[in-house]
């Protein structure tokens, strides 16, 4: 089949859009570009990748996100929002921070809650896992990311899962000082209507909409009275407000490393099949050709003709109209005129000498459970520059492509290939006999490309028992994965609930943990009853024996919590908050 290759050139500048796969070719001919998207989406839905990865707004059962996991790891989730940037620092084998960007007048569903003295924060998080033989770590590179609009009192999130091969949509809701945050799962078609590859988006270069550009840092620290003597130490949420135009280029990268995910996962699957015959087989030498590259990149040819084999079988089974590499970069916006970035002289020249031409930004008042209905009220945009405008695909890949291997090859950390080298003892050799043996077997099946199950397979075979430390594998010890719209609490006034809820539902209510859910239920009389069965609450509540001595670190709320602060200032003002919830718990000589 001859290589079906379809690219959309996007201007930035007097550039050209960089595309994230190499070895593709331009077409300079738009027409029929829309009609190509509606085509391909069409044909998603009815492709084998479809019947494999759920398009379905709750994780499959077993599967949870990685934003999930780290706050399983952690035990609850950080407050405030500068503490879970930093949680996410901790998983980076060098300690590395992730990319931080503001964005006062964006794009997002929540764009109407954003403004200069309060702008919207977007995270991607640039973590790999240290060196370990016991465990494959957290890979996070590229597959978190998150964002908080204050106003809004949300956090956004897009999270890798990846025992279900794609990308989940959760948000944090009511996540402020005196709330009590929940985390649920986001319903998947209204966000796919912008990330229509399943995977983050962001803007393209010069990326006016951030605070990498200086008409936006200049205008947040002016907005928030931030003096010029004071500016470039000034922080948002622990964010740098004066920023270097690498930080949103780096943002950009992770989410573009993040959108090589989807489409690899479509190669595993559609590109190889589900014959019982020749799918394992063409898996098999897609694997192993990824693992040559993996481990010596130098040495791997760039020619598809240099592997017949992987040709053959790629072209066996690959869909006829191609697998798409969905464009998740939007065009740059100036807020200040919502124009696409100048990319003639003149309009460069415009903007030199007259500056910006401010437009009044628009505010959206968002009573819950209308944040939709209050976006759709606000001015639109420009179809060019609105994200729910149909994009055309970054390339069509045909079977006579490489572009497989490349992405498969991304999917392993830095961890995992010194791994295979330590045990292999560098010799290729022996690597090919591991990904040829029966221990992969059961990872080459049909269904996501999964990164432990190979990595458990490999080592089997190069003689190595599988890390047993890993805490992506399942959703063991998870709680129930919760869907947006799902009602809080109802709480009789007066009700000692009250009281837990300000102190202890932040870590011990919707806790993605199950053995720190143990204040979950539906009903008010469930949840006291689960209380009441937890006996380690009262060892927890117990100021009097243990404030003060060795066990005061097993108090609780934590003693670095805001709900710790709020408790010890209520005692210091003689509240009774403690004593009601300790009379809650029976005690031993309740009959």
């Amino acid at each position: 089949m001859k290589k079906i290759l379809i690219l959309v050139a996007a201007a930035a500048i007097g550039g050209l859009a960089v595309l994230f796969f190499s070895g593709s070719e331009r077409s300079d001919e738009p027409a029929g570009i829309v009609q190509l998207a509606e085509q391909l989406k069409t044909a998603r839905k009815n492709s084998l990748s479809a019947k494999y990865i759920s398009g379905e707004d709750l994780p499959p059962p077993g599967t949870r996100s990685l934003f999930d996991h780290l706050i399983k790891e952690h035990g609850s989730l950080p407050y405030p929002f500068e503490k879970l940037v930093e949680l996410a620092s901790e998983f980076d084998a060098d300690g590395g921070e992730p990319s931080s960007v503001l964005i006062p007048d964006g794009r997002s569903l929540l764009k109407g809650q954003a403004f200069f003295e309060k702008p919207r924060i977007v995270v991607a998080v640039d973590s790999t896992p240290a060196e370990s033989d016991h465990d494959y770590g957290l890979y996070l590179k590229g597959r978190l990311h998150f964002g908080l609009v204050e106003d809004a009192n949300e956090i956004e999130v897009i999270a890798y899962n990846e025992q279900a091969g794609r990308f989940e949509f959760q948000l944090v809701r009511d996540y402020c000082e005196g709330c009590t945050p929940r985390i649920v799962y986001a319903r998947r078609a209204i966000c796919i209507t912008c990330h229509i590859g399943g995977g983050p988006i962001f803007s393209v270069r010069p990326w006016e909409e951030t605070n990498g550009q200086p008409a936006i840092y200049n205008r947040i620290l002016e907005a928030r009275g931030i003096p010029p003597a004071e500016a470039d130490a000034a922080k948002y949420h622990g964010v740098m407000i004066k920023a270097r135009l690498a930080v949103p280029e780096r943002y950009d990268e992770l989410t573009d490393i993040g959108n090589v995910i989807p489409t690899t996962q479509r190669m595993w699957i559609d590109g190889c099949g589900e014959d019982p015959g020749h799918g394992p087989a063409c898996r098999r030498e897609m694997l192993r050709q990824a693992l040559h590259y993996l481990v010596s990149p130098g040495e791997f040819s760039l020619a598809p003709k240099d592997y017949p084999e992987l040709m053959r079988l790629q072209k066996a089974s690959w869909p006829a109209n191609g697998i798409a590499q969905d464009n998740g970069n939007i065009p740059s916006r100036n807020p200040f005129r919502d124009d696409p970035a100048p990319t003639s002289f003149l309009g460069l020249a415009r903007q030199l000498i007259f500056g910006e031409e401010e437009k009044v930004m628009t505010r959206a008042v968002v009573v819950e459970g209308e944040k939709i209905d209050a976006f759709d009220k606000l001015p639109p945009l420009p179809p060019e520059l609105d994200p729910l405008t149909p994009r055309a695909p970054l390339a069509i890949y045909g079977p006579d492509t490489l572009e497989s291997v490349f992405g498969l090859a991304q999917m392993f950390s830095d961890n995992d290939r010194r791994l295979l080298d330590m045990h292999s003892n560098y010799d290729r050799d022996r690597l090919d006999a591991a990904v040829r043996s029966a221990a992969l077997d059961e990872a080459l099946q049909p269904g996501p490309f999964r990164r432990m199950q190979v990595m458990d397979g490999l080592l089997s075979a190069l003689g190595v028992d599988p890390l047993p430390g890993s805490c992506c594998r399942d959703d063991s010890g998870m709680s129930e994965a919760m869907l947006e719209g799902v009602p809080p609490l109802e709480i009789t006034a007066g009700s000692v609930l009250e009281v837990f809820e300000k102190y202890c539902f932040a870590c011990h209510r919707g806790n993605p943990a199950a053995r720190l859910n143990f204040m979950g239920g539906e009903t008010e009389a469930e949840v006291l009853e689960r209380i009441k069965a937890t006996d380690k609450i009262i060892e927890a509540l117990d100021y009097e024996r243990y404030l003060g001595t060795a066990k005061e670190s097993t108090l609780m709320p934590p003693g670095d919590s805001h709900q710790r602060e709020l408790l010890d200032q209520a005692r210091a003002e003689g509240s009774e908050d403690l004593q009601k919830m300790i009379d809650t718990m029976p005690s031993m000589f309740d009959f």
